[in-house]
Formats: structure tokens, C-alpha cells, sequence
């Protein structure tokens, strides 16, 4: 928007700098021990000294110049309401409250701790209720700002590019879950939100098409940075729909599991063969034979272990069985033994867990592509231009 339009320059300016200031805090909270996590690794008292006082010039320095330098840098430039630039305000609005929601829950319990000496933690409700709505509304408006134009745009013409696009995400969204044989609304959301989002990226390109005779030619013209917002957005829909569904349809049980019989967990069954011991190079292990069937079908084969380390600590530790797919992954851990022929096992279903991955991956490849742009590489100077047609060679 600043680039096109000229507005939201302090905007951009600010989020640029909540972005570096903010990882910065994240790797205050990992190295110098105030967080326990598993991501809270190589703990320093001292090395968390540095960097707070690192991002105490950084944030305090980077705020101080925008305030003293924001009269200069006004955007000017007007829009309507039903423009490119309100709804891609409306997103990143959303966006940076979802980013303050998580920092809110990341530090509130450190500052309880800090100032009244009280022990909580917030947990995966909190992030769920203040997320997913938000969330929604960016897939809702993300779907609708694709089509929009810049300035101003009259929402007559975009009837048709809208109104199919957004009947066949709800005829995808229904059908999604009728096809997993477990039905759930949730899951009818989030496959239609989704959807819509691909849809509608899918409907702007070809309504940018559409005077193109063959229409293939034009895809020539379509420049990069184009080509690598709808890359993002299909990231942002795979990795939303694999999100959610993730949070909705997952089932992880502890169980009791006797050598022979079956336990049902996500549609799959799973049958405790055996568990035979194993000598390691510095450890012992009890191996666990995991027969995974669906619809009487053998799936996989998984093998968990749980292994005693030889070393002073002895410490144990459970390498679990995994086997991971477009649609799901399934996991097993060996627990203890119950009796002779009994043990407990912690078995987890995780559905569509790889889309949250892969999109990631294409918002990555998205912005990627969107660097690239022809137009944002080193121009020469009109100056240099100017020289070199008058055969004055420019060194650069």
C-alpha cells in the first residue's frame, strides 16, 4: 500500500519495528531462563542481561526516531470504504491484535509472578477463544480484499467473482467433512473458509484474465509479486484449514492395551503385538509392535521404544512411533508395563497436522517470490540514464 498509494507509511514503519523488537523479547524469554519451556534452551542469567538491555536501546532508540520523524513521513492519500486499502487495513488491524493477544498471554503469568508472587499459566483455551475469531474475520475480509480494487471499487461488478467463488467453499466445506465420515460444523467452517480464501485468490486471477485471447498468454504478464500473493494467500488457507481442523477432529488417548486386542481412535485400529527387548549402543530398551488397521486393512507397522540409558543419571526416555501422512499422522509412545501381557501406550491422532506446515511453507515461498519482483530490485537513477546516453560511463 505504501509502495502503490502512498499511505500507512507510519504504519509500515511501526509494524517493521514491533516486528524486530518482538523477536528480539522472544529470544529474551528462551535464553535467559524466565519462561521454563522445552523451547526454553542454553538458560544464561547474564546472556538475558545483555539482551534485555539490547532491546531496551533497540525498542527505546527505534521509538524515540519514529516519534521524533512521524510529521514528516504522513500518508496523504485518500480511499473509500469499499477499497483495497480498507480491507488490507482491516487485516492488518486483526493481525496485530491476534500478535498482542498472544504476547498478552505469553507475559501476563511472568507479571503476576514478578508483582504478586502468584503461580498460573495460560493455556490452550485462552489461545483458542481469542484466536479463532480473529482468525475467521481475516479469512472473511482476506477472501473479499484479493478482488478489490485500489482507491475505490463498486461492489456491482464483482458480483459474479464473488457470489461463485463463495457458493462453492460452502458446497466444499459441507462435503469435506461427509467425505472423512465425521461430521462437525467446526470442521464445515473452517474447509469453507479456507476454500474461500483459494476460490477467491483462484477468481481474481482470471477475472485479470479474462480480456487475454488464449487466456495462458496472459499469465505471462502477471508479474511476480502478483504470483507470490496468491502463493501466501493459498498458504494462509492450507495453513488455516489444517489448524483447525487439527484443533477439532484430534484424538489422543492413554489406554490400556493387552497383546491381541484392538483400541479404536480416530477412525484407526490399533494392536499391541508384542514387546521385546533391544540392547542399544549406550542404552536398553523395551521395543513395542504396533499393528495400525483401518477397515480391517493393516496400515502400518509402528515401533515404539522406551529406552534406560546407561549413564549415571539413567535417564528413560520414549522414542515414539510415527507415521505421517497428506491426511494425518498417527503416534504411538510406549508407556510402563501392567502386567504380563498389558502396558500402557499414549496413542494420538493428529488429522491434517502437515497442512499447517506446508502452509507455512507457501507464505514463505509467497514472500519469496514477491522480493523478486522486478520492481523492487536496485533501479539506476534517472541521472546515471541521463549520463550514459551522453557516453559518460557510470561506475557502480
Amino acid at each position: 500500500m505504501t509502495e502503490k498509494r502512498g499511505v500507512f507509511k507510519s504504519w509500515t514503519i511501526l509494524l517493521a519495528i514491533l516486528a524486530f523488537s518482538l523477536s528480539l523479547l522472544g529470544t529474551f524469554i528462551v535464553r535467559s531462563g524466565v519462561l521454563t519451556s522445552v523451547h526454553a534452551f542454553a538458560t544464561d542469567p547474564a546472556r538475558g542481561m545483555f539482551i534485555l538491555a539490547f532491546l531496551g536501546v533497540v525498542v527505546g532508540g527505534s521509538l524515540l526516531l519514529y516519534a521524533l520523524r512521524i510529521p514528516e513521513i504522513r500518508s496523504v492519500q485518500g480511499f473509500g470504504l469499499f477499497s483495497r486499502e480498507s480491507l488490507l487495513l482491516v487485516n492488518n488491524v486483526l493481525f496485530a491484535v491476534a500478535a498482542a493477544g498472544v504476547l498478552f498471554g505469553t507475559l501476563y503469568p511472568l507479571l503476576v509472578d514478578a508483582i504478586w508472587g502468584a503461580k498460573l499459566s495460560v493455556g490452550p483455551p485462552f489461545f483458542n477463544v481469542m484466536f479463532s475469531p480473529l482468525m475467521i474475520l481475516v479469512a472473511v475480509f482476506l477472501g473479499i480484499g484479493i478482488m478489490m480494487n485500489w482507491k475505490k471499487t463498486k461492489l456491482g461488478s464483482l458480483g459474479m467473482w464473488i457470489g461463485i467463488p463463495l457458493l462453492t467453499a460452502v458446497i466444499m466445506g459441507i462435503l469435506f467433512p461427509l467425505l472423512a465420515n465425521a461430521f462437525h460444523w467446526g470442521t464445515v467452517a473452517a474447509v469453507a473458509l479456507g476454500s474461500w480464501v483459494m476460490l477467491a485468490s483462484t477468481s481474481d486471477l482470471l477475472r485479470k484474465l479474462r480480456n487475454s485471447r488464449p487466456m495462458w498468454r496472459g499469465l505471462s504478464k502477471i508479474s511476480l509479486s502478483y504470483w507470490g500473493m496468491s502463493i501466501a494467500h493459498f498458504g494462509f488457507a492450507v495453513c488455516f484449514i489444517g489448524a483447525a481442523v487439527n484443533s477439532i477432529e484430534s484424538d489422543h488417548r492413554d489406554v490400556r492395551m493387552v497383546f491381541g486386542e484392538r483400541q479404536e481412535i480416530g477412525g484407526y485400529e490399533f494392536e499391541l503385538v508384542d514387546v521385546i527387548p533391544k540392547r542399544g549402543p549406550n542404552y536398553d530398551a523395551q521395543v513395542g509392535e504396533v499393528n495400525v488397521y483401518r477397515d480391517n486393512q493393516l496400515v502400518v507397522t509402528l515401533m515404539p521404544e522406551k529406552r534406560h540409558y546407561l549413564s549415571d543419571r539413567g535417564n528413560i526416555m520414549t522414542e515414539a512411533g510415527i507415521d505421517a501422512g497428506f491426511s494425518r499422522d498417527l503416534f504411538v509412545a510406549l508407556g510402563d508395563r501392567l502386567d504380563n501381557r498389558a502396558w500402557s501406550m499414549r496413542i494420538h491422532h493428529y488429522p491434517l497436522v502437515r497442512w499447517i506446515w506446508g502452509g507455512a511453507i507457501f507464505m514463505a515461498l509467497g514472500g519469496g517470490l514477491a522480493v523478486l519482483d522486478r520492481r523492487y530490485r536496485l533501479k539506476r537513477s534517472q541521472a546515471e540514464r541521463e549520463m550514459e546516453k551522453s557516453g559518460v560511463s557510470v561506475v557502480t
